[in-house]
């Protein structure tokens, strides 16, 4: 009878280990989703917001700071006062250890600008293509994000950065990595696409946020040891929503 619930137990174990490791720390579903006014007509799939970042454009070509998501059914489109809600396939947790103190990533279709001449006759960019740090396709509005433990209960990231506004995604790059906080558009004046790989230090882009942010409506900071659902709510402007993946790069990314 022991050796029967050794057994028992072995197997359940196996089971529960295989259900972990199929598991991705990605959006898994739409839990609501508003569009809200003056949205991008047609840009309206969500399932766009599910699994990993867009590693291709609609062309097949590979996305890049210069080149990011921007198909029908790679970026979810939110207009002023909508939202959309999703449900990550298995907690993230608010590890103290993680880079920068990031835990999630949400990724928009902002883009770097190349500020290269172009040649219309060999129809190139005259030169190795670089940005002066200007964005296109940036949220120049105010977002809300909001993280929940249970689908319910939501508490808003005070001070948190607005939503698909940097930094433009990169195809190449690790989607659990997050990049440098301190850097903005403006450090990447003058970069070519080997240079801004190099400040990006392996990461996909994105913007991150920390749970440890989390406030009640009194304001009060929320202890939140992980959670499992986030809501975007576009206060003003417009937001495109490509992907969200928690962070489980643990350590310093620069060593």
């Amino acid at each position: 009878m022991k050796n029967k619930c050794l057994w028992a137990l072995a197997c359940a174990g196996v089971l529960f280990a295989s259900h972990s490791e199929a598991a991705t720390n990605f959006a898994a579903r739409v839990v609501s989703y508003n569009a809200g006014v003056d949205f991008s007509v047609g840009f309206t799939n969500t399932a766009s917001v599910l699994g990993d970042v867009s590693r291709v454009n609609p062309f097949g070509e590979s996305t890049d700071p210069f080149n990011p998501p921007y198909g029908k059914d790679q970026v979810l489109s939110i207009g002023a006062g909508g939202s959309v809600t999703i449900e990550f396939e298995r907690p993230v947790r608010n590890h103290p250890h993680n880079p920068f103190d990031i835990d999630f990533i949400v990724f928009g279709n902002s883009g770097f600008i190349i500020t290269n001449d172009f040649d219309p006759i060999l129809f190139d960019w005259v030169g190795v293509p670089a940005t002066d740090g200007s964005l296109f396709g940036a949220n120049t509005g105010e977002t809300r994000v909001s993280v929940s433990r249970d689908g319910h209960n939501f508490y808003a990231l005070t001070g948190a950065p607005t939503a698909d506004i940097f930094a433009p995604t990169d195809g190449t790059g690790d989607s659990s990595v997050a990049i440098d906080p301190s850097f903005t558009a403006s450090n990447f004046a003058g970069a070519t696409l080997e240079d801004m790989r190099a400040l990006y230090h392996g990461s996909a882009g994105g913007t991150g946020f920390d749970i440890s942010s989390a406030r009640n409506t009194r304001g009060r900071r929320v202890m939140l040891s992980f959670i499992r659902f986030v809501r975007i709510e576009v206060l003003s402007g417009k937001a495109e929503v490509d992907a969200f993946s928690g962070v489980t790069s643990i350590g310093n990314p620069r060593e």
